[in-house]
């Protein structure tokens, strides 16, 4: 956040807000049930010392869980006790590793953890994690040899990974782990913490929530992901990519790590004689009269009060692209106007596979999701995921995009 109006200025205040989750669901988000229990002034994050802030929170909820509070309910005019337990947090994806105390990178996915599978791109320079064929069912047309070429010429034969991300199975990781809190030694000097205190173990330390919380360890998902998060960053890089703007996974640098990875070679570089790179056109690439109908189309978009942002104010029609959309623009962006947009797409396999995403965030965005339709979903989306990898570039797929399955 910004709390001076300084526009260069890298302030990071961080809010701890409760809800109560007993209460129906149009309820729980309305101001008047959020609580402010914790503000951590900046102007640095606190990284793993976060804990340090939350323990006077986390005391709290020991006593609320283990004694209760006598209260009095007016509406039925008696005493009783009252109890309350923390069953989940929500929280962005780089708030996550402050909280949980996971390493980032590598192993940066929550559910996974160590069993993340990731690839390093020689050219981006970043890791990627490109392997989604693991997570699609024994036998699945995609694990065929007729489409190795999609995927780096490799057979995918390991069985789809079992789930990871519980309480019990992350406790048993970070018990032994030994931390001191504090950036300094006594002695006035840094503290390396860079490595992992124990080897194989993609945590840096033992969660608060842990040491007070005797049920944590019990919770199927104790850490929630912030699917607003994740839908802003998918989008960005979409339209990015899409648009061939400033937040665009394609370029010089991607083209060859198709090289590296022997992928997509109708679209490798082709060195001329001056020594300069040609790229060649990729389906992904929209043409100028396709991105004006596209930016158009969003621009002439009329919406009700309160639905969304004025749709005219997120598209610069001077650069055909797509500026200053908030985590709720992109949003309705994705659930609604996205999947109409992209008719201007010529390959329709891309198209499908686009639509299919945005079919998914708008399923899971619905205020009820039937329990028997989570398992269709998922792997919905884990064959949506492969399609994507068919047609975008390797270094389109960060752990955002990772996050959607």
């Amino acid at each position: 956040m910004n709390p001076f109006n300084e526009r260069m200025s890298d302030h990071s205040t961080w809010p701890v807000i409760l809800t109560m989750y007993n209460i129906p669901t149009w309820l729980c988000q309305k101001r008047k049930y959020l609580f402010l229990t914790v503000l951590v002034s900046g102007p640095k994050q606190p990284g793993i010392d976060m804990d340090v802030f939350l323990e006077p929170v986390m005391q709290e909820f020991e006593k609320l869980w283990k004694h209760g509070v006598p209260m009095y309910d007016a509406f039925l005019q008696e005493d009783f006790t009252l109890k309350a337990i923390i069953f989940v947090t929500i929280n962005d994806h780089p708030a996550l590793f402050a909280l949980s105390g996971q390493i980032k990178g590598k192993t940066g996915c929550l559910v996974c953890l160590d069993d993340t599978k990731w690839v390093f791109l020689d050219g981006s320079k970043k890791v990627v994690y490109i392997r989604n064929r693991r997570f699609l069912k024994t036998g699945h047309k995609y694990r065929n040899k007729l489409y190795m070429r999609y995927y780096d010429n490799t057979l995918e034969n390991e069985p789809p990974p079992k789930r990871r991300h519980n309480g019990e199975h992350v406790y048993k990781m970070v018990k032994n782990i030994k931390i001191v809190y504090g950036k300094k030694k006594l002695d006035g000097t840094i503290r390396d913490r860079s490595k992992p205190p124990i080897e194989g173990v993609p945590f840096k330390k033992q969660s608060i929530f842990f040491q007070y919380l005797p049920y944590w360890p019990q919770l199927e998902v104790p850490h929630a992901i912030d699917a607003m998060h994740v839908q802003k960053n998918v989008f960005e890089s979409l339209m990015g990519t899409l648009m061939d703007t400033a937040k665009s996974k394609d370029g010089l640098k991607a083209r060859k790590d198709m090289v590296q990875l022997k992928v997509m070679p109708e679209l490798h570089p082709i060195l001329e004689d001056n020594g300069k790179y040609t790229l060649p056109m990729a389906s992904y690439n929209l043409d100028l009269p396709e991105r004006r109908t596209l930016c158009t189309f969003v621009k002439d978009i009329k919406v009700p009060t309160g639905f969304s942002a004025n749709p005219k104010k997120l598209v610069s029609m001077k650069d055909l692209s797509f500026t200053n959309c908030k985590a709720h623009d992109c949003h309705v962006m994705l659930t609604v106007y996205l999947p109409i947009a992209i008719r201007a797409i010529k390959p329709e396999f891309l198209r499908m596979a686009i639509t299919r995403m945005c079919y998914f965030f708008s399923k899971i965005s619905q205020k009820t999701i039937g329990k028997k339709e989570l398992s269709d979903l998922h792997d919905f989306m884990v064959e949506t995921q492969n399609q994507l990898e068919m047609c975008l570039p390797p270094a389109f797929f960060d752990i955002m995009v990772h996050l959607m399955i």
